[in-house]
């Protein structure tokens, strides 16, 4: 039990750090393509279009007193999207605004909507009707039409259910958005990326008109390099189209209100091209469960266009106060480790080892915290 909850500790933690992946999970895949396919949304075996892979949460800060604030908003390398967007609501594929996408498109006419939020809910009006489609509570199955079968899935979202259904008239909702933004001077030089923490259950993206992807898996990170898109100068135009049901929402159907739209936060980061990508700690405690051993894994990928080396990852622990974002240095915990010659567009992989004696073991009661501060230094010592 005493292992258990010291390796809470640290995983409770943020960290700080600091054109595409060629390999990881099946059903990412990368490369240009000029626009949909339009049936990306019923296809299981393809999850994403330039999706960045699965990694820790963190963020890049630029010293390491604003990264030992842990939150992003400490950071001069994050830009909040929340806000004010356009938006156009549809009950049916069809009847979307397929050219919305286009930077000359006129979007005037739309609503003004804060996001995130969740469509449904947002379009309640006072006299309770709904401008946006329905709110639906069902308990585990999914709400367009289905069997029970094997490979009943293969037959799509868009079959005609019965007509006293709520998606009779609704078959599968589209929510299209719209808004500008502008990338800060200091960025330049730097990889740009898009976040969406979580958007119900699928969509589409463009930038400044361009195709960039899609996404499915409503609960986790849809992150995208969007350097290559953006303008040199000035205003940037993100379009986001959003589908209610997917093939996603097979493995999505719980006891809970359907509620489509972007529903958590959407940012852009910033990060030098040779950056640190992810970040793994596993922890455990000595025999005596008296002190403990950090061992951190430390991805470091090179999206510059010629090979690095010389470099190395220098990284340091502060202990949380208790209920606290305040933190102090442990003593001792400074530990650095080289990076491999790491070629154009590869990622290499560190491992360093931190001492703790006597860690604040972490507990229900008591949940002690610690933050993990990671610095990317080239070869003179400068940080990334």
């Amino acid at each position: 039990m005493q292992k258990k909850k010291f390796l809470s500790t640290f995983l409770s933690a943020l960290f700080f750090a600091g054109s595409l992946c060629a390999q990881g999970l099946a059903g990412f895949a990368y490369g240009d393509v000029a626009a949909p396919a339009g049936n990306e949304w019923e296809s299981p075996q393809q999850l994403s279009l330039n999706k960045e892979q699965p990694k820790a949460w963190f963020f890049n800060f630029a010293t390491v007193e604003n990264a030992r604030k842990v939150l992003p908003d400490a950071s001069e390398y994050y830009q909040s999207l929340d806000g004010t967007w356009r938006f156009n609501w549809v009950p049916n594929p069809a009847e979307r605004p397929a050219d919305f996408y286009k930077t000359d498109f006129d979007d005037t006419k739309w609503d003004n909507v804060e996001v995130p939020m969740n469509w449904n809910v947002y379009g309640i009006q006072k006299d309770g009707s709904q401008k946006y489609g329905p709110p639906i509570y069902v308990n585990q199955p999914v709400i367009f039409k289905h069997q029970v079968a094997v490979g009943d899935w293969k037959k799509g979202v868009m079959r005609e259910p019965a007509p006293h259904h709520t998606t009779y008239k609704h078959r599968n909702e589209v929510g299209s958005y719209r808004r500008t933004f502008t990338i800060p001077e200091e960025w330049k030089g730097r990889e740009i990326y898009i976040n969406f923490d979580g958007v119900d259950s699928f969509f589409y993206l463009w930038i400044n008109g361009q195709y960039v992807g899609f996404s499915k898996n409503s609960r986790n990170l849809a992150a995208f390099n969007i350097t290559k898109y953006l303008a040199k100068k000035g205003e940037n135009i993100v379009a986001v189209e959003v589908y209610r049901n997917s093939d996603a929402s097979f493995l999505e159907a719980q006891d809970m209100f359907r509620l489509p739209g972007i529903f958590r936060t959407v940012s852009l980061t910033a990060t030098a091209p040779v950056q640190l990508r992810d970040l793994r700690v596993r922890t455990d405690l000595d025999e005596n469960y008296c002190n403990g051993t950090a061992n951190v894994e430390i991805d470091v990928r090179n999206l510059s266009k010629k090979d690095v080396k010389d470099y190395t990852v220098e990284a340091a622990l502060y202990a949380n106060k208790l209920f606290s974002d305040e933190n102090e240095f442990v003593a001792g915990s400074t530990t650095s480790a080289n990076v491999a010659t790491t070629a154009a567009g590869a990622t290499s992989t560190s491992k360093m080892a931190i001492a703790v004696k006597a860690p604040n073991k972490w507990s229900g009661e008591a949940p002690y915290r610690y933050t993990l501060v990671v610095q990317l230094k080239n070869k003179k010592g400068k940080v990334v």
